[in-house]
């Protein structure tokens, strides 16, 4: 009986866990707002790790008694990371994971819908917001550093994209959003319309085999989907006599022999 009790009561905790997990989401989406904040207080910096790896690192100045950072350079900017010469305590703050910041688009936290990733393209660095549920859809262009450094970068939002703080009733709870207002739907439509097209190049040779015929030795071939240029270059081609008439023979002359006096006087 105990056993049967232990069981029920191990069913029950199982679903209720499952359907708060499943309300969090909800919950937080009706729960918190966002808040308009000085954008000229806050940086976002392309951090290097590992080897030649870099990750989002957001720095946040909270006072005036110290710089949190310097910028140096253009193309990409250099970021300094000040903070870490002295105690930051109520000067900086920083947030280096998905505890500290998020992204919020169309008045909706994505919460872990989406995770943040920085990538090196086209000589630069990227930050992207890759979906982790649906790999369908399409990753969003956040911002870029405009250059490429193996070190500290500034990155430059992309147009609509703005850092917020999460709220509750008004008040600010620290949390970073990386906000747009356009819906999920409409940033996935425009990065999926700003695919790069590749298309197939059309062959400009013949795609059968193409055999040039001299002797053995300069015998050429094009072998098919070659795309080689066909080579100009003469091809010695032995040439060829005509064949000479074969005399016909000719009929042979009989000569009539002279008669005989016999034959004169006697007719035969």
């Amino acid at each position: 009986m105990h056993t049967s009790l232990n069981l029920r009561l191990a069913t029950l905790a199982t679903l209720a866990l499952a359907a708060v997990s499943q309300a969090t989401p909800a919950i937080a989406q009706s729960m918190f707002g966002q808040q308009e904040i000085d954008q000229s207080r806050f940086v976002a910096v392309a951090s290097p790790y590992g080897g030649n790896a870099h990750q989002l690192l957001i720095i946040k100045q909270l006072s005036n008694v110290r710089s949190c950072w310097s910028e140096s350079g253009a193309s990409p900017t250099r970021i300094n990371p000040l903070l870490v010469e002295f105690d930051f305590t109520d000067i900086c703050g920083r947030s280096i994971d998905s505890n500290g910041y998020s992204m919020r688009v169309g008045g909706e936290d994505q919460n872990w819908r989406y995770s943040f990733r920085v990538m090196k393209r086209e000589g630069d660095l990227h930050l992207i917001a890759a979906p982790n549920t649906d790999r369908t859809l399409p990753e969003l262009l956040i911002a870029r550093t405009r250059g490429y450094t193996s070190g500290f970068a500034k990155f430059y939002f992309e147009p609509g994209w703005r850092v917020t703080e999460r709220s509750y009733q008004g008040s600010s709870l620290g949390h970073i959003y990386l906000t747009n207002n356009q819906s999920i739907a409409s940033l996935n439509a425009a990065a999926i319309a700003a695919r790069p097209v590749f298309t197939r190049p059309v062959a400009a040779y013949p795609s059968s085999p193409v055999f040039v015929n001299s002797n053995s030795n300069n015998s050429v071939v094009i072998a098919p989907n070659s795309t080689a240029p066909i080579s100009a270059a003469p091809v010695s081609v032995p040439s060829v006599q005509a064949p000479r008439p074969v005399a016909q023979p000719q009929p042979k002359t009989v000569q009539k022999r002279r008669p005989s006096w016999f034959q004169q006087w006697f007719g035969r």
